[in-house]
């Protein structure tokens, strides 16, 4: 990647919530970026969200300095905010659980390793090209891949936003499943939460990556497309933007 400049844009709205439990971290120094969306309703939600986005960057950064594969050390940063959100949601009435999603992206070798676990997405814009790096940990997305449901009964489905996956499910088995890419120039690596992913789709990525060089500007022009589209949701997403130097 040493060819490759990388830039980073992030932004987040609050959207029409009382409370935005979403938050997001883009280290650039350390190549480590977060998207959270937090479940269990207000404090719990950004409480949960939080301890994502402080835990996940800190245990990759102690687990590669103690020269650990970079598959390992995001598996175990998954792993270690898991279980501090479960220790942390002990303390909250019974069936108030406390939760939240994350995808993570970590860059380090000329490759981004990235992992997810619930329905915020990792979206790779290659050329006119556009894939989902991450898999939805939705009930529904289960029922799509058993053949019980097709794609678009899924996204009107009642299970869509039940999830059996998340950090702070003292029950999840498997753990998250982590994909390297190499990037190329031109590449933009797209990381949201599902208030921006139900509303914004592949074309508009397509189209946006060509349209918008600049990673914040396109960062805030999705957030705000989302918005617009009918998103009553808080809306997070961060752009990783690899282009050639000079």
């Amino acid at each position: 990647m040493a060819d490759l400049v990388v830039r980073v844009g992030a932004f987040t709205a609050q959207g029409l919530r009382p409370n935005n439990e979403d938050s997001f971290i883009a280290d650039v120094q350390h190549h480590v970026y977060v998207v959270a969306d937090g479940m269990g309703g207000q404090e719990r939600g950004e409480q949960a969200s939080g301890l994502a986005t402080q835990i996940i960057p800190r245990v990759v950064q102690d687990r590669l300095a103690a020269s650990d594969d970079v598959s390992e050390a995001v598996r175990r940063a998954l792993s270690e905010a898991n279980q501090a959100i479960v220790q942390a949601g002990q303390s909250q009435p019974v069936g108030r659980r406390m939760g939240t999603t994350a995808v993570v992206a970590v860059q380090q070798n000329g490759q981004v390793f990235v992992a997810g676990l619930g329905d915020s997405r990792a979206v790779l814009v290659h050329a006119d090209k556009v894939e989902q790096l991450t898999v939805d940990h939705s009930v529904a997305q289960a029922l799509v891949i058993s053949g019980v449901l097709t794609p678009e009964e899924a996204r009107v489905s009642p299970w869509q936003h039940v999830l059996h996956k998340f950090l702070g499910c003292a029950e999840m088995t498997g753990g998250a499943e982590v994909r390297p890419f190499t990037p190329e120039a031109g590449d933009r690596l797209v990381m949201a939460t599902d208030g921006m992913t139900n509303h914004v789709f592949d074309e508009d990525f397509r189209r946006g990556a060509r349209a918008c060089p600049d990673p914040q500007v396109w960062a805030q022009h999705l957030v705000q497309l989302a918005l617009s589209r009918g998103s009553r949701d808080n809306v997070t997403c961060i752009v990783v933007a690899f282009d050639k130097k000079g």
